[in-house]
């Protein structure tokens, strides 16, 4: 295959995918990992893919708009940059994720909006009361057991550990026992909001309970779990009923109106939702003052209160909007049928979501799109987890590049194998008289390009595939012949109370090993080294001399470091 053939093979395959790693090139390209790495490096001068550590990405792109319900797609997204947004708008997000968004839209300056969960900085938050939620429906249920199965209660609970689903379940059981003080909980379990989790955790609950006649749901996912399962196992409709929290779209819909298992949920109406976050992005975008929170309404609903909600038409289940204004108060003037575009609109709207498979935010989506439309203002989705995950990348590229100036002429230096290696790897190939260690074979092939300056030594051992390194006694003891003036380590977890953790013993030996002939230890770890701990302890952090890490590490955290006597380098984007 011709360079300028495979030039393009490449650029289409990385569009197509989003991401691929030089390994998957090189298969799919039927080509060397070298000449794939030289290949991303051409194309990445000529702005027509954008290298990342380990592979190469797409270029930003406006993302397509949301399909509608009809054709069956998934709404569509591209990782792209913040700056060309008025407003974002995201939704819950994983806490050690959360600090890595803000500052990447904080670059920008752009206010943000958030949904479910508030995150500092954000202008407000749009949620429904969980809680109170959690409540009403605890009370319908208890209703229902007295009037079924004189009061009797054996209830589960499928939660998960945020802050807004762990408030509905606590909410639930309030309100079950507020009308039956002896409702029994015999469990509440974590289904890290996965539907598999829930079928599999009710169907063994239920093998094990048989007695159980009530099942809360934190979410339809779950819910959906959990009626499969009862379904598996020929449980009777009139012994036992599943309530959900959301009403998220029509598979749930759906599911009441069938009238089996699932007969009642608390309705979040993601349709009223969406509306109320362009709006707030609107204010936003205006400087008009918000409150910390708008809370949007909730309602309990039925098989039979259900189509004086909702109303079937061809494109599927709609909300009927004549009802809701009457009814339920809105924390925001909506309107839905005749948008208001006499006053300053955005442009561009940002809309970062999680858990795609979930209908909340797929009708939440579609909801935002539309009522966005209306006012002239695009919509543009954006790719949490490649945003986050590229984000990460670059965040370990200025990492690797702070620690490629502590390489000086004459040192003797090991590279240690992680997730910088590769990209610190890349950094040293214009350095002149040093040698470099590793038991890292990516490492060894990129520096393999580097000029005759550089003297590459392996430690040799037993090659472990899995992660691509050498490892065991003659590795480790290759190590002991060396005189090294700087270790670059990295590890899988930090903390300050346990020190540095890694995930395979065989890896750990390596690095105490490396750490013992190293009189400077100088670890390269990202923010989300400090947000975990792996298996086994490698040393405490009192082993490292240098930390060189990236800005959404808190300060707090650094401090303590440096109260250690740990010189901490921040590498700033």
């Amino acid at each position: 295959m011709r360079n300028e053939e495979r030039w393009d093979k490449i650029i289409h395959l990385v569009d197509q995918h989003g991401f691929l790693s030089v390994q998957e090139l090189s298969e799919l390209c039927d080509t060397s990992v070298i000449t794939i790495r030289r290949d991303l490096q051409h194309l990445h001068t000529l702005s027509r893919i954008r290298r990342t550590h380990g592979g190469a990405a797409a270029l930003p792109a406006v993302p397509h708009a949301i399909p509608g319900t009809d054709n069956g797609n998934e709404p569509n997204s591209r990782h792209y940059s913040f700056d060309r947004l008025d407003v974002l708008v995201t939704t819950d997000i994983l806490p050690k994720l959360a600090s890595v968004i803000q500052q990447a839209s904080g670059r920008e300056r752009i206010p943000v909006i958030a949904e479910s969960l508030p995150l500092p900085g954000t202008e407000t938050c749009v949620t429904v009361d969980n809680y109170q939620g959690g409540v009403d429906l605890g009370r319908w249920a208890a209703q229902y057991a007295l009037e079924h199965w004189n009061g009797k209660v054996h209830a589960m609970d499928l939660t998960y550990h945020r802050p807004n689903t762990q408030a509905r379940s606590q909410g639930f059981l309030a309100g079950l026992r507020a009308t039956i003080p002896s409702a029994q909980m015999l469990f509440s379990v974590n289904t890290e909001s996965r539907y598999d989790m829930a079928y599999q955790l009710t169907r063994d609950a239920l093998s094990v309970h048989p007695d159980i006649n009530i099942i809360f749901a934190i979410n339809d996912i779950s819910a959906q779990g959990a009626n499969q399962a009862c379904k598996d196992l020929g449980i009777a409709p009139d012994k036992l009923i599943i309530l959900t929290f959301g009403i998220e779209g029509p598979t749930m819909i759906d599911l009441i109106m069938k009238g089996e298992w699932v007969c009642a949920g608390i309705a979040m109406f993601p349709e009223i939702v969406g509306t109320v976050c362009v709006e707030s992005a609107i204010a936003a975008f205006n400087h008009q003052p918000l409150p910390p929170q708008l809370t949007t309404p909730h309602c309990i609903v039925t098989r039979e209160n259900l189509p004086t909600i909702y109303e079937q038409t061809p494109a599927g289940w709609q909300l009927r909007w004549d009802k809701i204004p009457c009814e339920l108060n809105l924390p925001v003037p909506v309107h839905a049928d005749r948008p208001d575009k006499d006053r300053p609109l955005p442009t561009h709207l940002g809309f970062i979501y999680t858990f795609v498979d979930h209908e909340w935010y797929k009708t939440l989506a579609r909801t935002m799109q539309a009522y966005s439309a209306g006012l002239g203002i695009t919509l543009e989705l954006v790719d949490y987890k490649k945003t986050v995950k590229d984000e990460l990348n670059l965040r370990r590229l200025e990492i690797a590049r702070r620690a490629a100036s502590e390489v000086k002429p004459g040192d003797t230096i090991f590279i240690d194998a992680g997730p910088i290696s590769c990209v610190f790897a890349e950094q040293l190939l214009n350095h002149k008289d040093i040698t470099v260690i590793t038991y890292s074979m990516p490492v060894l092939e990129i520096l393999k390009e580097s000029p005759a300056e550089i003297t590459l030594i392996s430690t040799g051992g037993a090659y472990r595939r899995s992660s691509q390194v050498f490892v065991g006694p003659t590795a480790e003891a290759t190590l002991k012949e060396f005189r090294i003036d700087k270790l670059f380590l990295m590890v899988s977890g930090v903390s300050k109370s346990y020190g540095l953790y890694h995930t395979n013993i065989s890896e750990v030996t390596m690095k105490q090993q490396m750490m013992i002939v190293s009189p400077e230890v100088i670890l390269l770890a990202d923010y989300s080294c400090f947000q975990q701990e792996a298996l086994i302890q490698v040393a405490p952090i009192s082993a490292v001399h240098k930390l060189i890490t990236d800005d959404a590490l808190p300060p707090s955290i650094r401090l303590e470091l440096g109260t250690l006597g740990i010189s901490v380098i921040l590498a700033t984007m």
